[in-house]
């Protein structure tokens, strides 16, 4: 393989466009090095094999292609996979025929979030032939819905904040002297009529305001809002779906021993997000090999973009090895990320 400092740099012709654009759309599906004889027999092309073989020892010189050894076909490098991605794919929307089964749900499972990133997820996953990683829309300035107070023993209360968009948050305290059922249920009843369908800033002005101190006699009130803060800023549970690490292990340059096994790892143990970075505001994010910065992503790809509703924002991410189809995986998460929007928008 030719490195840097051997690479030999120039503007690519559209000839030499057009035999990387189908070099790399070759490799994509078959994942086979690609040869000029490959080519020639390809309708793509009026040229000899001769021809060709000029064409790819250019490209390769160039550092958009290698050859794994002699007399083998080229795969596409790093440089290849981002040239095509900036100048030279077509995206490809998906047809309607892959879309209505998935459509057909969006109406039934709307009102139910977690149900609905479920499923998105997982027809993601399918379509695009990847890991799927989709977050659950996150208020950008979050309300309180209700409240609840449950009795787990004597002396131990859990308190249920259930917030906008699904969302639920816990937190579980213990009292010195035990409650009545009726002093629970007061208490949650004042609590419901304080801060229901209240912001999260709102609610902390409130239990921080001077007016509020009387409201803090009840021992259990009070109680409650020392704790307040930390159980608003405790992130929600179950943030992301994950779907598709099976297809992995469809793609032979991801079974490394070692690499594969902290991978799967990664993904169990929900690592795995952490390693990625913030999507695409407006359109998606693509991200080739060393340019996620993880030498456990060395060998793959990312297709992210985030979504967004009235106030709330979520993200969508595809994850596979770097030759992934690009132009089916960019069009596939604009259209959900469209699909999910307009729901959204409509709770």
């Amino acid at each position: 393989m030719i490195n840097a400092a051997q690479r030999i740099d120039y503007e690519l012709c559209e000839r030499d466009e057009t035999v990387l654009k189908w070099v790399i759309r070759d490799y994509v599906n078959a994942g086979a090095p690609v040869g000029s004889r490959r080519l020639a027999a390809m309708d793509s092309f009026d040229l000899s094999p001769a021809s060709l073989r000029q064409v790819l020892h250019r490209l390769e010189s160039a550092g958009y292609l290698f050859q794994p050894h002699t007399s083998a076909g080229r795969v596409p490098t790093e440089r290849g996979y981002r040239y095509f991605v900036d100048r030279l794919m077509r995206k490809e929307m998906p047809l309607p025929e892959q879309t209505r089964e998935y459509e057909s749900t969006l109406d039934r499972v709307s009102s139910d979030l977690d149900l609905l990133i479920r499923n998105t997820t997982q027809f993601l996953g399918e379509m695009a032939q990847a890991l799927v990683l989709m977050s659950k829309p996150r208020r950008q300035s979050q309300r309180i819905r209700s409240l609840a107070l449950h009795e787990l023993d004597a002396d131990t209360i859990l308190l249920i904040v259930h917030m906008s968009l699904d969302q639920i948050k816990t937190i579980a305290f213990e009292l010195e002297t035990g409650l009545s059922r009726t002093m629970l249920r007061e208490a949650e009843n004042l609590l419901n009529q304080l801060f229901a369908d209240t912001s999260l800033e709102d609610v902390r002005a409130m239990v921080a305001s001077d007016e509020f101190a009387s409201t803090r006699k009840q021992p259990l009130l009070d109680h409650i809002f020392s704790r307040f803060e930390a159980l608003l800023n405790k992130p929600a549970v179950d943030d992301f779906k994950v779907y598709g690490t099976h297809q992995l292990l469809h793609y032979p340059e991801l079974n490394v021993p070692g690499d594969l096994e902290r991978l799967l790892e990664a993904i169990e143990n929900q690592h795995i997000q952490q390693y990625l970075p913030a999507p695409g505001d407006q359109s998606p994010r693509i991200m080739i090999g060393s340019e996620l910065g993880q030498n456990l992503l060395s060998h793959m790809s990312l297709v992210s973009v985030a979504y967004k509703g009235t106030n709330c924002q979520g993200e969508i991410h595809i994850l596979g090895p770097t030759r992934m189809a690009y132009e089916r995986n960019i069009g596939l998460v604009e259209y959900t990320a469209a699909s999910i929007e307009n729901i959204i928008n409509m709770r």
